[in-house]
């Protein structure tokens, strides 16, 4: 279906992208910044944490939240509203990822979603690189847990079982694994457009062409301008290692990522360790 023709005559939209974070959201936002007026307003991250995503998994709806946390939500999606009299709307980054279900019922009709994907083991050893699930390096402050099978609505609650036994970069992975488990069920039921695109469609004229189609916004050179630069704040290293054959113990990834249409089992080890420990003898 021709989603820009379509949307033609339709009121202005609201696009948020749907992922684990670590695969190309603060360099999307800005390529589409720079190339022009067409996308709309384009933020990243815009409150941060303020979605309280381990909160809004279990919730489903910020008025479910406490009063100081639900009043940054609610502020946000407010100048959402103000911005669509005008102009589209883009949003890309990780924290809205469990607030979905209820923007889609928020702005019910003007609403698209871009699922944005990376291969699992690439995507847990960059969290780990951000210091995910282990202690933070000064004391005082808290552990950076972006999920836990504790947490009200996760769909893999059995891997608090063995939670105890986990190196951080398997935590990462349970992390992708619920993230990405919650798209592929929500995209069966939302009755939105929704676009499943891999990080490495981010940097090809083909990937950037679908994009533009889905958004129905024209395609421009200009956005190529950045396919080989990288556009990342937050550029982390590892202090020790593990191999990614771990990923192996993890049959629940594995599946959903062949459903995703990854080999989660074909890694490049070395690779990885050059990006993720090159000062590791």
């Amino acid at each position: 279906m021709n989603w820009g023709a379509e949307n033609a005559a339709k009121p202005h939209t609201a696009t948020f992208v749907l992922s684990t974070g670590r695969c190309g959201t603060q360099w999307l936002a800005h390529t589409l910044r720079a190339a022009g007026k067409s996308f709309g307003r384009v933020e990243h991250e815009p409150i941060g944490d303020g979605y309280h995503s381990r909160e809004m998994l279990g919730a489903g709806d910020p008025a479910q939240l406490a009063p100081v946390v639900r009043k940054g939500v609610e502020a946000h999606l407010e100048n959402i509203e103000r911005t669509l009299e005008h102009s589209d709307y883009f949003e890309a980054g990780f924290p809205c990822w469990s607030s979905v279900p209820y923007l889609l019922r928020r702005f019910a009709g003007r609403v698209r979603v871009v699922h944005l994907l990376r291969h699992p083991v690439a995507t847990a050893y960059s969290w780990w690189s951000h210091g995910a699930y282990q202690p933070q390096l000064l004391p005082r402050l808290p552990q950076k847990i972006l999920l836990h099978p504790g947490d009200a609505g996760v769909a893999f609650p059995e891997y608090a079982q063995r939670w105890a036994h986990l190196h951080p970069v398997e935590c990462s992975l349970y992390y992708w694994t619920e993230v990405n488990a919650f798209a592929r069920s929500l995209e069966k039921t939302a009755g939105v457009p929704w676009l499943r695109l891999d990080h490495s469609d981010l940097f090809s004229e083909a990937g950037l062409r679908r994009l533009c189609a889905f958004l129905g916004a024209e395609y421009s050179p200009r956005l190529r301008a950045n396919a080989g630069r990288v556009i990342d704040e937050h550029h982390f290293f590892v202090s020790s290692w593990i191999e990614p054959d771990f990923v192996s113990h993890h049959p629940t990834t594995v599946d959903l990522a062949r459903q995703l249409g990854y080999d989660a089992l074909a890694v490049d080890a070395a690779a990885l360790r050059r990006r993720f420990a090159p000062f590791l003898s």
